[in-house]
């Protein structure tokens, strides 16, 4: 299994290859076409400095979905949709780090108990590697091209505080809008990369067919669990304990609800 976030200047794939023994390879079928219009251009680009944000030891953990429907009962949801959503997590391990690469350790832990390593690398001006690289320069700032000896033209849309975790977070926005009127095509996609580090923390994608058969997908990829990076924590037993709270919260509500009402019914009417 692979997982490839590569930006070409025509087109941004999402990969997945799955190596199990009992499912095939194959490709993610996210494939937004993008047309950049004068955004590259001989003058236009202007020197930008890149520095790595991650260090090795840093792990990031990932959450991923899907969803599909379409009104059609012929059409069925894809393949890769339905296995997407057998994976329990993912994780993203900082293995070697230097001015102009990172290279990471990223295995799939799958619901039915089995698991898969995969190895990435990605070069963070120009956006080229292998399977994970989600991966961009620390610090741009708006307008910054994230790739700036690449040929996908992207630059950073905004940059906005999340919260993601036990913090507030300033994240660098990209997004991707292609449409192809021919066959009823739309997609989008938003990524969101934490600014100080330059790690994907959440991807939005949205596609559209609105010519027969119809059909609209979602996928999501988010950051759930963080490791080595400092004043910055996302754990399992964070969320696992808000959830608990969660619930035992609506419990004691629900109880003092029923309490009360019980109370209400119980009481005799009195009459003048």
């Amino acid at each position: 299994m692979g997982i490839n976030l590569k930006v070409y200047s025509d087109i941004l794939k999402v990969g997945v290859k799955l190596d199990k023994n009992r499912v095939k390879q194959f490709a993610l079928s996210t494939i937004l076409c993008i047309t950049i219009l004068s955004l590259v251009s001989v003058g236009f680009v202007q020197a930008q400095t890149i520095t790595p944000g991650v260090k090795p030891g840093m792990t990031f953990e990932y959450s991923l979905s899907s969803y599909w429907s379409s009104e059609s009962a012929y059409n069925t949801a894809p393949q890769e949709l339905l296995i997407m959503n057998q994976t329990t997590y993912v994780e993203v391990r900082i293995s070697e780090v230097n001015s102009t690469h990172v290279k990471t350790a990223n295995p799939w832990y799958f619901k039915d108990g089995t698991s898969v390593l995969e190895r990435g690398e990605v070069n963070l001006y120009t956006g080229d590697g292998h399977d994970f690289v989600a991966i961009i320069a620390a610090n741009l700032k708006a307008g910054d091209l994230i790739h700036p000896n690449g040929n996908d033209g992207l630059r950073v849309l905004d940059t906005t505080k999340r919260n993601y975790g036990s913090s507030s977070r300033e994240t660098n926005h990209v997004r991707i809008i292609s449409e192809d009127s021919t066959i009823g095509y739309k997609g989008t996609r938003d990524l969101y990369f934490d600014k100080e580090t330059g790690i994907l923390v959440e991807q939005n994608d949205i596609t559209e067919y609105t010519k027969n058969p119809t059909s609209t997908s979602k996928v999501t990829w988010k950051l759930t669990a963080v490791t080595g990076v400092d004043d910055w924590t996302i754990s399992k037993t964070s969320q696992t304990l808000q959830i608990i709270l969660a619930v035992i919260a609506i419990t004691v509500i629900s109880i003092a609800i029923v309490i009360v009402y019980k109370k209400k019914i119980a009481t005799p009417k009195t009459t003048n």
